[in-house]
Formats: C-alpha cells, sequence, structure tokens
C-alpha cells in the first residue's frame, strides 16, 4: 500500500517538486496520438518506459482509489504543508477523472497557498469546472494540444507540441525540460507553453 503521497520529482525538476500521479487511460481521454504516437509506439510517456513496471501501474492504482476516500483532501493538504512543498505537480499521469476530483484538487490548492501547483488536462467534459480551478490563484491548468486535439476550446492557457501551428502564431513559452534552469517559470505565470515530441 501507498505510504507517501506524495513523489518527489526528478533530478531536471529539482528537490522542490513534488508530484501526485494517476494511471494513465483509465483516468483520462487519450488520442490516438498519446497511444500510437507517430510512429506506432505511444507518445505518452506514462504509457512506456518505467510507468510499465507492474509495481508502479499498482501505485497509481492505489492513489486512484485512495482520491476517492473521504479523507483524501486533508491527508494530502498535510503531507503538502508537512514537507513545506515549494512546487507541485498533479498528473505527470493521468487527469482529471470527474468533477468531484477535480474539486477535491481545487480545495487541496486553496488549503495550500504557499504552494505553486501546476497540471495539464484532456477534459474538455470538464470544462467549467478546470476553468473555476484555474482561477484559483495558486493553481494553472493547462489545455493539452497534440495533432487530434490542436486547437485549444477550454478558455485556458495551452500545453501543446511544438510543431503544431497553434505555437507558431502565438507567443508561447518554450519548455527547456529542466525547471531548475528555467527557475520554474510555467509553475509562476499562467502563460501557453510548447515542448517537443520525444
Amino acid at each position: 500500500m501507498v505510504k507517501n503521497l506524495l513523489i518527489k520529482g526528478n533530478s531536471k525538476m529539482g528537490s522542490e517538486v513534488y508530484l501526485f500521479n494517476l494511471p494513465p487511460v483509465k483516468t483520462c481521454t487519450p488520442t490516438s496520438w498519446c497511444l500510437e504516437g507517430r510512429n506506432g509506439k505511444p507518445s505518452c510517456y506514462a504509457l512506456r518506459g518505467y510507468y510499465t513496471f507492474k509495481n508502479v501501474s499498482d501505485r497509481l492504482d492505489q492513489r486512484l482509489e485512495i482520491t476517492k476516500q473521504e479523507d483524501f483532501v486533508e491527508r494530502m493538504s498535510e503531507e503538502i504543508q508537512k514537507k513545506k512543498v515549494v512546487f507541485f505537480r498533479f498528473h505527470a499521469s493521468g487527469d482529471f477523472y470527474s468533477e468531484e476530483y477535480a474539486l477535491k484538487v481545487g480545495e487541496i490548492a486553496k488549503n495550500c497557498p504557499n504552494t505553486l501547483f501546476r497540471t495539464t488536462t484532456r477534459r474538455r467534459d470538464l470544462a467549467e469546472v478546470v476553468k473555476e480551478l484555474n482561477a484559483i490563484p495558486n493553481l494553472i491548468v493547462r489545455e493539452s494540444l497534440d495533432w487530434e486535439r490542436p486547437i485549444p476550446v477550454l478558455g485556458l492557457p495551452f500545453a501543446a507540441l511544438r510543431s503544431l501551428p497553434i505555437v507558431k502564431k502565438s507567443s508561447a513559452y518554450a519548455c527547456i525540460s529542466d525547471c531548475i534552469k528555467c527557475e520554474y517559470y510555467c509553475w509562476q505565470h499562467k502563460v501557453n507553453m510548447h515542448f517537443p515530441e520525444k
């Protein structure tokens, strides 16, 4: 069973970043780009590599079940405050799987005003609630764009593949995949951003 709800970020994220992930596909609305990429292999990194190990997928499933418990908001808020988390990312894998869960994420952000939160979403069916979340001062929600969904519709800032036409038409921030070097820019500014396809 999961002891710690929070996961430390990798070396490029730095020691001040923590994560909370959920299982992919079960909680999100993947496009064919996510599942098959442009070469028949998943583009979503949560469908390959480390994430495919059974112990990792089991822990993601356990975290999903924890989100459904009555004390989830309280437990998460306490753990974030206890660790004095500066930067927090929801859903490096997974997504908002229901309106109820999305509202819980909002409560956690409100309970932890000294932490900066960010996440991305593909849940166009939850448009109203994710817009409400993005209005919380210390929480940024970006709409995830790819070749199957290249145009934003949620009224949120976006996170897009660098090769999409919308990136060339906008002044989106270029993610360098090194949070320490960029000084956590995308946590501190509600801007559009783009990243390379891997």
